[in-house]
């Protein structure tokens, strides 16, 4: 990842490329300059040139980078029904209301392919994704449209710190982002109380229709940052059996002994809590019984699942009470 500097000489040692020529003091009024910065992820290297204006953003996350840095996009991914009216979650109150919902309100375009006659629609110059583009020949079709940024990385959830400071160098703004990123992490620090330090967490969903267990099961997953910084690490006993599972892993619901854990963040998807203490040796787990059992709902675990800046602060007051209660025991 390279940061454009204010001198085009400058950038063209950082960037390589891109600078018409470096003029000296004398020709610098008739000299013509172009820039561009570039952007390593898991497809490639994007190139964009200029200071990108019309964005579209296909991922939550992506969002709520761009509202942290007072960036509107022109197009979003909602959650649908899972959201507001407008499918957004209770942190992204900011976004515009001209900014196009780009799933119609349909929630399933969320899981498919990127709708990319909408997309196009929009005439951006610069298209944010991660996880949803999920092979080389989808990046190859969003980049006909405008230089698009893939996954920043293998795991399946990009860190949230990555992608501010990839939208800082595209923006021309490096020092904006990593002041919001100090901040946001000072703010985080606070929420790391001292009897954390060592203590298990697993982030999961019980999915009801399919009845199985979905858990994070990766240390470097985005998603697993956030307990990370409050001290605390994953169960071993599941990340080694999870292995390479980007990032998640299905178990079965007689698998409750997965879930053994000081904090259990779960979401009962289709069900409720009721029906989550039904489930065989669920009422069994230490986390139930140390008041470290996080039964939450669908923007709360989309604040942990696709963690941000934004996103966590919000995640961190609604699981105070079990924080408190897990660094006691």
């Amino acid at each position: 990842m390279r940061v454009r500097s204010l001198s085009a000489c400058a950038v063209a040692v950082l960037v390589g490329f891109g600078v018409a020529g470096c003029s000296s003091a004398d020709d610098t009024e008739s000299a013509e300059v172009s820039e561009s910065v570039s952007i390593e992820h898991t497809f490639g290297t994007t190139v964009v040139e200029d200071t990108p204006e019309r964005i579209v953003a296909t991922s939550t996350q992506w969002v709520d980078a761009l509202l942290e840095l007072g960036v509107q996009p022109v197009g979003y991914l909602s959650a649908g029904s899972e959201g507001d009216e407008r499918g957004l979650y209770p942190w992204q109150s900011e976004v515009s209301e001209d900014a196009v919902d780009l799933t119609g309100g349909n929630s399933s375009l969320m899981q498919g392919p990127l709708p990319i006659e909408p997309i196009a629609a929009l005439e951006p110059d610069l298209i944010l994704g991660n996880w949803q583009i999920a092979s080389a020949d989808a990046y190859d079709t969003l980049t006909e449209v405008a230089p698009t940024v893939a996954p920043l990385g293998e795991t399946g959830v990009d860190n949230w710190a990555d992608q501010l400071r990839a939208l800082g160098t595209l923006l021309d703004r490096a020092d904006d982002a990593e002041q919001i990123i100090a901040e946001r992490n000072a703010e985080i620090d606070e929420y790391a109380l001292p009897g954390l330090e060592g203590k298990t967490a697993v982030l999961a969903q019980f999915m009801f229709a399919e009845r199985q267990f979905v858990a994070v099961a990766d240390p470097s997953d985005g998603a697993s940052v956030l307990f990370e910084q409050l001290g605390m690490t994953l169960p071993p006993a599941l990340v080694e059996e999870a292995g390479v599972a980007f990032g998640r892993v299905t178990l079965s619901p007689e698998r409750v002994d997965a879930l053994v854990a000081d904090l259990l963040v779960i979401l009962p998807n289709g069900g409720t809590e009721a029906d989550l203490m039904a489930l065989p040796g669920f009422d069994q787990l230490p986390s139930v019984s140390n008041g470290g059992l996080a039964v939450v709902d669908y923007p709360t675990v989309v604040a942990f699942n696709l963690p941000s800046s934004l996103s966590m602060q919000y995640a961190l007051d609604e699981l105070r009470p079990q924080l408190e209660a897990v660094a006691a025991s």
